[in-house]
């Protein structure tokens, strides 16, 4: 019944708004005289755990719900936190948390606010899933209705809503919270306290992948926000359920799904996941969040996302450990000890057969000690099928021992490997760093990267350290996962430089692969990418982009330009290509003002050469005036990067909303008797207005808020602040039925405002 009585209240607030949107109490009601209400001025609380604004961080927070219907009656399948991130509605979470799954079967997914910081959370929205990477386990959704069934408006709602902060900014040792649900709905909103203890590195997402705490946060946070002093959003803590053997380790019963009026073993589970200890990234979420608040998606292409069958179990193979990693995401070398004070160590491995959405883990032991810092905990895949992926960590001394790794897919044990750390710098011989590029007419190697043309004349340099002659080194060259060339060879050169090797033969399009051995020890390895036809000393691979606002059947239509009018629906690129492999992994962006909103990489599955290659973006409406580039990216080698202006070329100022502002709360009761009464109504007026000034135009009202049952309001939209010069002044009145009304001038919010401001207002009955 109490939970009835709170949304009842919520929702006659939002009718509240809706009204006054059109007008309906224009002119209604009696005059309000400006008066000082006896209990209106600002009341400190207690300190923050952020610096500002810790109560709307807190309204910020939701409990996301999967559930389905057994005989009439919501079940909940899974669950999980999540963070408003715009006014009207937009949630960032978990992939996992939101996606139905063979795990978590559900056709709904429900929303549940926090009305009372100090009570559980009241289920009020239904949403749908805007955005989502089931790689990176994250996803954006959008309020889309009430849970009796009633659709609502877009722009309407004004909810609580926190900003994504920088990342890349936060530091070892930085104080952290983290906000989230620490059950399954029946405890409210938690904060939970900690330190970044160090980053965790992953290919494709660089040294800073996750962010590692050692806080006590509990699996049914994951989803939620971690927020830095300054009460930005820097990171979603994020653990998969775990598994053991594909089983799930921790599943719950909560409710009885079949029937036989007892919740136990024999009803469907919730699962869970283990204790949090890895955060992803805000910068990871920014382009999904972006892309969401703009209404823009991905559109068609010429070959749409489709499921790669699986042609055997998911296998990780041939790993390895090396001490660097360049920008094209190559090992510098491969090693089989590292000396005491090393600081940056990464384990390489080959994949196969890999799903995006897998549950995959990296367990470490330190002389059989385990030691969850130095790995990853349960979080999903988001390599794609086949190819080479790292996990490391770089920035800290690693302890002196024997590391065990051990890596798990779907909670069954795939592949270990292990290393010692500790004693001096290792002197044995050893090459690494190996570039592969074309000789120029003076026998020089140019062009050295990882993409190259179809050619014959390709070399591969190295450097080498400690070599003696005579000693047996050898080289493998790989192409297309097979062996096409060996030898094994006595040392002829110096102790020490760099050597440059012919690899003779021809060269086709494909991904290739040299192995250098000293004494039958892999001690380096790099890959490349044959593609395109050569431009100088580099690979022309893609050309002849054109941009349309309009496709018929792969072919672009109307205006080919770079310049479109305002209101455009969509915006297609189209390009040609030549001399690339199927299977090859490329990978695509789009940027708006710089900014990435989507990234994909997949295989190339399109013919090895052709024509009208086309990749598209939509809107829900329109396309948001902007620049939007488009850019090719091959072994981390950008191939192209193209724009196109729509309208000024510039998003709008106003695009994306600041959650700066200070939150207005409080209670309304009976100057007698010191109850709440419930229904009464709080108006905040615009800034510019005073009280003499309201004629009960909707344009006049900042917010306004109905009391709840026990009397206590919260204006959702957010109060903008002013400065020590210029503060801003706000004017609030206050009406119930039965009662005097009262109202109040000149309630000061400057930079120096602590959020919340509490106004507690006791009311005189007529």
């Amino acid at each position: 019944m109490r939970r009835r009585q709170l949304v009842l209240h919520a929702l006659l607030a939002l009718a509240l708004l809706s009204a006054l949107s059109v007008g309906l109490l224009s002119g209604g009601g009696v005059p309000v005289a400006a008066q000082d209400g006896p209990d209106a001025t600002p009341t400190l609380p207690p300190p923050p755990l952020v610096e500002l604004n810790e109560e709307i961080i807190k309204r910020a927070t939701v409990l996301v719900m999967q559930t389905y219907q057994t005989r009439g009656q919501p079940v909940i399948a899974c669950t999980g936190s999540g963070t408003l991130v715009s006014a009207d509605g937009l949630i960032l979470t978990n992939a996992h948390v939101a996606l139905p799954s063979e795990m978590c079967r559900a056709d709904q997914l429900v929303i549940a606010i926090t009305v009372r910081l100090d009570e559980p959370p009241v289920p009020t929205y239904t949403a749908e899933i805007v955005n989502f990477s089931k790689g990176r386990d994250l996803a954006v959704l959008r309020i889309n209705g009430y849970l009796d069934g009633r659709a609502i408006e877009p722009g309407t709602l004004q909810l609580p809503f926190v900003e994504l902060g920088d990342s890349a900014t936060v530091q070892l040792d930085e104080t952290i919270t983290v906000m989230g649900y620490p059950d399954f709905g029946n405890a409210p909103v938690a904060a939970t306290r900690g330190t970044v203890s160090g980053f965790t590195a992953e290919a494709r997402a660089g040294d800073r992948a996750w962010i590692r705490t050692a806080a006590t946060i509990p699996g049914t946070m994951s989803g939620g926000g971690a927020y830095n002093r300054a009460g930005k959003l820097i990171g979603v803590p994020t653990i998969a359920p775990a598994r053991a053997g594909g089983e799930l380790v921790d599943c719950r019963v909560l409710q009885d799904t079949n029937g036989d009026g007892r919740a136990d073993e024999n009803d469907r589970c919730v699962p869970v996941g283990g204790f949090i200890s890895a955060l992803r990234p805000s910068r990871l979420a920014r382009g999904l969040v972006r892309a969401a608040t703009l209404g823009i998606r991905q559109g068609e292409d010429l070959t749409p996302p489709h499921a790669v069958p699986t042609e055997g179990a998911p296998i990780f193979s041939r790993l390895f450990f090396t001490t660097r990693v360049n920008e094209a995401g190559v090992p510098a070398n491969v090693i089989g000890r590292v000396p005491t004070g090393t600081t940056s160590l990464y384990l390489f491995f080959d994949y196969d057969n890999m799903v995006d959405g897998m549950v995959y883990e990296l367990r470490v032991t330190v002389d059989d000690v385990p030691r969850p810092e130095y790995g990853l905990p349960p979080t999903t895949w988001s390599g794609g099928k086949r190819g080479t992926w790292y996990i490391g960590r770089a920035g800290l001394p690693w302890e002196n021992g024997v590391y065990h790794f051990r890596l798990f897919i779907e909670g069954r044990e795939a592949a270990g490997r292990s290393i010692v750390i500790g004693g001096g710098p290792p002197t044995e011989p050893q090459f690494s760093d190996i570039v592969f590029g074309l000789l120029d007419e003076n026998g020089n190697l140019v062009g050295t990267n990882y993409v190259l043309p179809e050619g014959s004349a390709i070399q591969a340099r190295f450097n080498y350290l400690y070599m003696t002659p005579e000693t047996t080194w050898s080289y493998i060259w790989y192409f297309e996962g097979q062996e096409v060339l060996r030898d094994t060879l006595a040392w002829a050169g110096d102790e020490q430089g760099v050597w440059v090797m012919p690899a003779g033969g021809d060269f086709y399009p494909g991904q290739y692969r040299l192995e250098l051995y000293i004494e039958g020890t892999l001690s380096a390895t790099a890959d490349f990418v044959i593609a395109g036809g050569a431009e100088g000393y580099s690979s022309a691979i893609f050309s002849d982009f054109r941009f349309t606002d309009e496709q018929i059947e792969g072919v672009p239509t109307g205006a080919v330009r770079n310049d479109f009018p305002s209101e455009i629906p969509r915006l297609y690129v189209f390009f040609n290509w030549r001399l690339i492999a199927p299977g090859t992994l490329w990978t695509r962006r789009w940027l708006v003002d710089g900014d990435v909103l989507f990234e994909v990489t997949e295989p190339w599955d399109a013919e090895s050469t052709g024509e009208n290659y086309f990749v598209g973006l939509q809107s829900l409406q329109t396309l948001p005036d902007a620049t939007y580039t488009f850019e090719i990216v091959i072994a981390n080698v950008t191939q192209a990067s193209v724009s196109a202006k729509v309208g000024l070329g510039q998003l709008p100022v106003e695009a994306f909303a600041s959650a700066e502002g200070v939150l207005m709360t409080g209670r309304i009761t009976d100057a007698e008797t010191g109850q709440g009464i419930p229904g009464a109504l709080f108006i905040v007026l615009q800034a510019e207005y005073s009280v003499e000034d309201f004629l009960w135009d909707r344009a006049q009202v900042l917010d306004a808020s109905l009391a709840d049952s026990q009397g206590y309001f919260r204006i959702a939209r957010l109060l903008p602040r002013g400065t020590r010069e210029e503060p801003l002044l706000y004017s609030v009145l206050v009406r119930a039925e039965g009662y005097l009304p009262l109202s109040a001038d000149g309630i000061v919010v400057d930079t120096d405002t602590r959020s919340p401001v509490v106004i507690n207002v006791a009311l005189s009955r007529n």
